[in-house]
């Protein structure tokens, strides 16, 4: 359902999900490594999680 929902969501949110929440990086590293600003990561990440529950809730609504 995990993997399902991240393909779902933009690749710009994805990728940053996958680094904080799978890779384990910090958000300055995130930053680092994409070359955006922290405040950029800090945003995404947010966004990403918001429209993964979102994703993962219609798709166990769809379900009953």
């Amino acid at each position: 359902m995990v993997r399902k929902a991240l393909r779902q969501i933009s690749p710009d949110l994805r990728v940053v999900l996958v680094l904080r929440e799978i890779e384990g990086l910090s958000y300055e590293e995130i930053a680092e490594k994409l070359k955006i600003p922290l405040g950029t990561v800090k945003s995404r990440v947010n966004r990403g999680r918001i429209q993964m529950a979102q994703t993962i809730m219609g798709q166990k609504g769809g379900k009953q």
